[in-house]
């Protein structure tokens, strides 16, 4: 793909009130002092494209601003239009961006509600979703910066992104066919199976960090083992299982005699009396509740409620209309600063006139045949301006005229609405005034709910008074209890120390085996590890050669070697051994970025116009496959001054 940059209109966009510089496809140099916006035209461009500047930042300050940094006109709109040449077809991309202020209700000042943003692909408007994809169809943001800023590869992108593109940007077999290459691989290979040589390190090293920890661990655990071991071997458990058999047969001979002190004495009667008053009471509340219900079913549903209900409902749908009327209020005031503007639009390019009849390359009048060609372009330019504000002033009168309609019906509906609330609160008090029957309980249900409470409480006072009375043969049997249960669990407690006693000893044996296996692993570990760095090394001479091939100035490092012997992945630019980082001066840059680009561009399909800034420090340039923009610090030039190449 093809990307060439036609034109390029900027309208209240950082330090310019309105800039257009044409290209018409072809590399140019843009000349003008420090501050005098250079740098603007290519932040236009991104920003159009991605709503970011050309360092890729979303928040920046797009607006015009006062020497105390003030906005200047707050309903100024933002935008910024471009032409592109892609593939032969040319695309008119737009983007605005302008405030919103909005009136509450009760005040006179407009508040300030945030910004908006519209776009437009070839003259259509459309949604930002649809704007990105098409854009997206076009180029990827991330390959557009990557080809149009001549220091994003080197500089910008993190080291590992570098790689991983290079990597993608060389055809290279895959780990397990370089393997087979040299038989000295063989075991890695099958030992990677299905996993990748990245994958397969991290898969060693997390095992060998496992192994060296169970080695560190297995010797204080042991020593913990054996002090468990020399601790219990002294007890004699089998005496410990007689005595806690011993003791439970008391125990139960214990629990048998004070059930029978428990099953004497009126208690079991009384306790069939409270049981049977309890269950009087509920039915006695489940009669009651069945009456009431009865009386409210016959009564009918209460209509205030329903009313009340009504009149909320109506207080909701009235809010609802007034948040709707207070949005059409603001579109409509956004639709007359459009109308207004392309009014102005139609009257700026109705009066341009032709100024033609220089060359502008080299000054001398033009021919009478490339007069009369230029004057019909810029007839026909200045039509198009003029039909285009036209069509865009038309499309918003039908849009406020829509409004204007959506705001009689909101009103008509607001009518109507009031008069049904006014009924709704007439028949309100009207229900409100007339006496509904109160509901009643059934005949003697107070009488009788008092009496079966009043006999719970006696039943219950009964058994509280012989609970109270001691019986010292229960409070001797409890005691004793009390002592052979204190009993069982102190020889329980002992018992289960010979459960800890074997588990000790089986550990102990497990233990061992596990340090001679994890010694044993360590060492097969170790020797894949080695394997693994060979092949690295063999894979990074093999890789760096193929990168290098595809650029004709810089160079890439892609390994990097370490103190210990080892490969270190890195991804470092040189230019003639110097790094592009630390050692290299400013046209050195720029050229080894446009031999990038031109790699990149080869790689990806597509070509895109490639911004160079400080371009007056390169004395020659590299060259490109694609449309360069100089940007040339020029302190004769006050306004920017564009010349085509």
């Amino acid at each position: 793909m093809n990307i060439r940059l036609i034109s390029i209109l900027l309208e209240h966009f950082k330090c310019h009130e309105h800039l257009e510089i044409r290209f018409d496809g072809k590399s140019a140099s843009i000349y003008g002092r420090n501050g005098s916006g250079k740098s603007s035209v290519y932040d236009g461009l991104t920003w159009l494209l991605f709503g970011k500047d050309s360092q890729g930042k979303k928040e920046f300050e797009i607006k015009p601003l006062t020497a105390e940094g003030q906005v200047k006109d707050h309903e100024a709109i933002t935008s910024v239009e471009a032409v592109l040449l892609v593939d032969g077809v040319e695309r008119r991309l737009k983007r605005t961006y302008y405030e919103v202020w909005s009136t509450r209700r009760g005040s006179a000042d407009a508040a300030f509600d945030g910004h908006s943003s519209d776009y437009f692909v070839d003259g259509v408007p459309c949604k930002k979703s649809e704007f990105s994809r098409k854009v997206g169809e076009m180029m990827e943001e991330s390959t557009f910066r990557l080809l149009t800023g001549v220091g994003a590869f080197a500089s910008e992108l993190p080291w590992q992104q570098r790689r991983a593109i290079l990597f993608d940007m060389v055809s290279l077999e895959g780990d397990e066919q370089m393997m087979e290459a040299d038989s000295r691989f063989a075991p890695l290979a099958q030992a990677m199976d299905s996993l990748s040589l990245e994958d397969y390190r991290k898969k060693l090293m997390a095992r060998r960090k496992e192994l060296n920890g169970v080695r560190t661990d297995i010797p204080a655990r042991l020593d913990e083992c054996k002090k468990t071991v020399s601790d219990l071997a002294g007890l004699d458990f089998r005496a410990l299982e007689a005595q806690k058999d011993q003791a439970q047969q008391r125990r139960d001979q214990l629990w048998q005699q004070l059930n029978r002190a428990r099953e004497q004495g009126e208690r079991p009667q009384l306790e069939n009396q409270l049981a049977q008053a309890q269950n009087q009471l509920a039915q006695l509340e489940n009669e009651n509740q069945a009456h009431r219900l009865t009386q409210q079913a016959e009564q009918g549903p209460d209509p205030v409620q329903a009313i009340r209900q009504s009149l909320k409902e109506l207080e909701a749908q009235a809010n609802r209309r007034q948040r709707e009327q207070g949005y059409l209020r603001q579109r409509e005031r956004q639709l007359l600063q459009h109308i207004s503007h392309w009014r102005a639009r139609w009257d700026e390019a109705d009066r341009q006139r032709f100024q033609g009849g220089l060359c502008p390359a080299c000054g001398q009048a033009l021919p009478a045949d490339k007069l009369e060609r230029a004057k019909a372009a810029f007839e026909a330019e200045q039509q198009r301006q003029k039909r285009d504000a036209v069509q865009a002033a038309d499309q918003a009168k039908a849009a406020l005229a829509a409004l204007k309609e959506e705001e009689k019906e909101l009103e008509r509906q607001a009518g109507s609405e009031a008069r049904q609330a006014e009924a709704l609160a007439r028949q309100l008090e009207e229900e409100q005034s007339k006496p509904r029957r109160q509901i009643r309980d059934l005949a003697g249900y107070e009488a009788r709910k008092t009496e079966l409470e009043a006999r719970q409480r006696e039943i219950r006072r009964q058994l509280e008074a012989m609970d109270a009375k001691t019986d010292a043969h229960r409070m001797d049997l409890r005691s004793r209890l009390a002592d052979i249960d204190w009993q069982l669990e102190q020889l329980n407690g002992q018992l289960a120390q010979k459960a800890t006693l074997e588990y000790a000893q089986a550990r102990m044996e497990q233990l061992r085996a596990q340090a001679a296996a994890a010694a044993e692993e360590l060492n097969r570990l170790d020797q894949m590890l080695y394997l693994w760095e060979q092949f690295v090394r063999y894979k990074a001479c093999l890789i760096e050669g193929r990168v290098n091939r595809l650029f004709s100035l810089a160079r890439f490092r892609l390994f990097r070697q370490q103190v210990n012997g080892g490969l270190e992945d890195c991804c470092d630019v040189t230019v003639d051994g110097v790094p592009y980082a630390s050692g290299l001066n400013t046209g050195a840059r720029v050229n080894a970025g446009i031999d990038i680009i031109n790699a990149l561009s080869r790689h990806y399909g597509i070509q895109a116009p490639l911004f160079i800034d400080n371009a007056e420090s390169v004395t020659r340039l590299e060259r490109a496959e694609a449309q360069i923009i100089r940007l040339v610090v020029s302190e004769e030039d006050e306004e920017l001054r564009c010349v085509l190449q």
